[in-house]
């Protein structure tokens, strides 16, 4: 659901937030959702102006009952540590804002009985921390695969970071199960663990097109180097483009010698040929389909 634009920026609710915000203002915590989400907004505005400085394009924000998603459209991926430093942006803007308050707090009398401002408090830090769980589509869940992706490759480092994440989710929700027995009921943490472990489950799709798309724009980065180093692989002519595409690297390009059976050669090509022949067939196409037809 489209809401505003602000700076170019289209900023939606997911309806799911629709509904929450409706059934909260009904129990009277509108004025405490409100306060919530207009932190998650501006937590998520942080990532965006990280990302312009950076030089990428910012697309849209979108709110969800449990956090929001900063649409960046350029290839984030291309670079890990800039990837860190977006994601990193937003927590550690949160923890600089209840820095700040807590400094207030401390020496000015009036607002220590203001429940608002120390829920205002409250809000960032558990924003600041939730985000830093290892968990995609989080904040630390994209620091990890960042940190895992120059021993690992993009697509492999994403793998193992939405494992890390749906194991997350699941350690989540027994913690729930256990404050149920001890005769606490936490609602939102079931919430949160199921959140987290479908919306992980998600980002392996996403991931797929992020990096296809990444790759494509490669062609622009040697241009403007001027150089790039030239990685050959070998493959067998049924083998699908996904299996290819997990060694491929971002900061190099690639040629691919194609194989039978036998070990003899029936044809190479190189890395563009794929990308191309992926976004027409999709990944699981075999090698062969890149070769030209005879």
């Amino acid at each position: 659901m489209k809401i505003i634009r602000l700076g170019g920026v289209t900023v939606s609710f997911h309806w799911v937030f629709v509904i929450v915000l409706f059934f909260l203002a009904l129990y009277g915590y509108l004025e405490e959702t409100a306060m919530l989400f207009g932190l998650v907004l501006a937590h998520e505005f942080v990532h965006l102006l990280v990302a312009r400085a950076h030089g990428l394009e910012v697309g849209a924000v979108e709110l969800f009952p449990f956090g929001g998603v900063a649409r960046i459209e350029d290839a984030l991926e291309l670079d890990p540590q800039v990837e860190s430093n977006v994601a990193m942006a937003g927590p550690l803007f949160n923890f600089l804002l209840a820095a700040l308050c807590l400094v207030f707090y401390a020496n000015i009398p009036a607002w220590q009985t203001s429940e608002a401002f120390l829920f205002f408090i409250r809000c960032n830090l558990v924003l600041g921390f939730f985000n830093l769980l290892p968990a995609l589509p989080l904040d630390g869940g994209r620091i990890l695969r960042a940190r895992l992706t120059s021993p690992l490759g993009f697509r492999q480092a994403t793998e193992l970071a939405i494992r890390i994440s749906q194991l997350t989710a699941l350690l989540m929700f027994l913690l729930g199960l256990f404050f149920i027995y001890t005769g606490h009921l936490h609602l939102t943490l079931f919430a949160a663990a199921f959140f987290l472990f479908f919306a992980a489950s998600r980002e392996r799709t996403a991931a797929i097109y992020a990096f296809i798309r990444s790759l494509s724009t490669k062609k622009n980065v040697f241009l403007s180097q001027g150089v790039m180093p030239v990685v050959t692989l070998m493959a067998l002519e049924e083998t699908p483009l996904r299996e290819v595409l997990r060694y491929f690297a971002m900061k190099k390009f690639h040629r691919v010698v194609i194989v039978n059976r036998q070990g003899r050669v029936v044809g190479e090509v190189m890395e563009n040929d794929i990308i191309d022949t992926v976004m027409k067939k999709g990944v699981h196409a075999t090698v062969r389909t890149v070769l030209p037809r005879r």
